[in-house]
Parts: structure tokens; C-alpha cells; sequence
């Protein structure tokens, strides 16, 4: 695959298995003028980036289909104003961990990988409500042990209905019980959001992945039991839901234990409903949190 140096180190852009929605991007040009267009646009490189910027790439923002590990051959973009159409927006950066050398990719972009979901959640708590785009991240390939660049830049970014302002989502807007809810199914999103590029693929991720599914759906039922003072019409959905993470929780501690592919697709996928999709929304509904209205065609209504 093609490469480019850039400050010694060639430059890797990972696409996260699991997305919010599913985008690849070509070139975002405008036939004389910038990548947009637009005179409120800032040319700059991607290692300008920060929290909060929004920006369009100069080449392809995330993977191919089927690539485990592209490399960006253009590390241009332009930086965006949030409240104009742009393809990406930066939702954390980071510091790879240590001052030693680190030469192995494969251990770079796990780094990368795990030390970007928190910062999604952080961002966007509510990750049920984003809109169609794709979760990915930058990093070094290979950082010496006397410095150089060890920033991962995390984004999200669309290929179509481009946002028109900012994905960050502010707490303020909920009140005290969907906060206390949105907290606790933090640790499931979490892990559902851990999954690599290896899963579909790889025993052993494959099995990791389903141990935090695991973990996390138990832990995110057990903080849904122990919210105080629900109102009387949510406690049914909530309970609803925190029995069926407890459920599933056991089917995915089931499957972290298969000793064969085949047999772990068999234990995943037990009775063919293997989330917990419906007592979501009915426990989101409950609450006054948006969820996706089907009779509307995939609307969103507000709870």
C-alpha cells in the first residue's frame, strides 16, 4: 500500500468495525476552489486538527472496503466551520502511552483503537442519537523513543447529509434521569464500540469483544437497577432492559469461550436476537429520549 512520511514516520488511518453509520470518502473538491468552496475554510494538515474541529480531508478519510490498515497518501484538509457542511469533525485526541519506541503497527493502532471510544462518549453520550457517519482515527505508525508526533486524532465524518453543526453534545440538555441512564449504558455502548476490524475474522478478537460485551452489559444493568427515583411509567422499560443486558450478558460470556468459529457464531446468535434493540427504545421512549420513529421511515420522534 502507498504511503507518506510525514516527520519521519509514516502516517496510518484506521476505520473502526463498528460505526455509527458506514462512509468512504473520495476527494471533497469544488472545481475552483477549495476542498469546499467556501471562504471560511482554512487550509491545514491533519496533525493541526483538535477537539472539536471540523474539517474535509484532501483525499480519503476513511479505508477502503475490506482494508484492514490504509494509509493516507495526503495528510491535507481544510479546516471547517462547524455550522457548514463538513465531511468530519475531530471528537479527541490523545497521547500514545510510554517513551519508549514503539515499531509495531498492529500495537499502535490497538492503542489507538481502545483509546478512542471513551473519547466518543465523552463527546456524544448519547451515541444512539448521531446521525449516518463512520468512527475512525489517525496515528503514527511508528514513534522513536526520543519524540516525535504520538498524537491520535479521533473522528467522526459522513459521506452523505453532511452536518451542518457541531456532533458535540452537551449534557445540559438532559435532565437528571436521562443523565443517570445515558451514565448507565455507558459501559455497554463501550464495548460495543471496542470491536476491531478483527472480528468478523479473528477467533480470538472475536472472543475478547464478546468477554467485554460480557462485562459491560452486566455492569450497564446493574447501574440501570441502581438509579434512584425514576418516575413510576420508566422503571418497567428500564427494568426491561436491564434484564435483558443480564441476558445477554450470558450469551456473550458464552460465546468469549468458544473454541471454534463456527461455534462461536452458534452461541452469539442463540435465539436470533442477539440485542437489545427493543427495550432500548422503549426504555429511551420512556424517558423523553429521541428514538427512531419506523412508521416514519426511520425518523426520529422525541420520547
Amino acid at each position: 500500500m502507498p504511503g507518506t512520511a510525514v516527520g519521519g514516520a509514516v502516517v496510518a488511518v484506521a476505520t473502526l468495525l463498528l460505526v455509527v453509520g458506514g462512509a468512504r470518502f473520495d476527494a471533497w473538491t469544488e472545481e475552483g476552489g477549495g476542498l469546499l468552496g467556501s471562504r471560511d475554510t482554512k487550509a491545514g494538515s491533519l496533525f493541526h486538527l483538535k477537539a472539536g474541529d471540523c474539517f474535509a480531508p484532501a483525499g480519503r478519510l476513511f479505508s477502503p472496503e475490506g482494508a484492514e490498515h490504509d494509509r493516507m497518501t495526503d495528510t491535507s484538509v481544510e479546516i471547517v466551520p462547524c455550522d457548514r457542511p463538513h465531511p468530519a469533525q475531530v471528537f479527541g485526541t490523545f497521547r500514545l502511552k510510554g517513551d519508549h519506541a514503539i515499531s509495531d503497527p498492529a500495537a499502535i493502532y490497538a492503542q489507538a483503537f481502545v483509546g478512542c471510544v471513551p473519547l466518543l462518549h465523552d463527546f456524544a453520550p448519547d451515541t444512539w442519537t448521531l446521525p449516518d457517519v463512520g468512527f475512525s482515527s489517525y496515528y503514527p505508525e511508528s514513534v522513536s523513543g526520543t519524540g516525535g508526533d504520538r498524537t491520535v486524532r479521533c473522528w467522526l465524518g459522513a459521506e452523505a447529509g453532511l452536518p451542518e453543526g457541531s456532533l458535540r453534545q452537551d449534557p445540559g440538555a438532559w435532565d437528571a434521569d436521562q443523565r443517570a441512564y445515558l451514565k448507565a449504558m455507558r459501559p455497554s455502548s463501550e464495548a460495543w464500540f471496542s470491536a476491531s476490524v478483527k472480528v468478523d475474522t479473528d477467533l480470538a478478537e472475536a472472543t475478547a469483544w464478546a468477554e467485554r460485551m460480557a462485562e459491560g452489559g452486566a455492569e450497564s444493568a446493574k447501574l440501570l437497577r441502581a438509579i434512584d427515583g425514576l418516575p413510576a411509567r420508566t422503571r418497567g422499560p428500564v427494568t426491561a432492559l436491564a434484564n435483558r443486558l443480564d441476558a445477554l450478558s450470558g450469551i456473550h460470556r458464552s460465546a468469549s469461550r468458544a473454541p471454534t468459529r463456527a461455534e462461536f457464531e452458534k452461541r452469539w446468535d442463540i435465539d436470533g436476537d442477539e440485542d437489545a434493540s427493543g427495550e432500548e427504545w422503549e426504555a429511551r421512549l420512556a424517558l423523553g429520549l429521541p428514538v427512531e420513529d419506523e412508521e416514519e421511515g426511520g425518523g426520529e420522534q422525541q420520547g
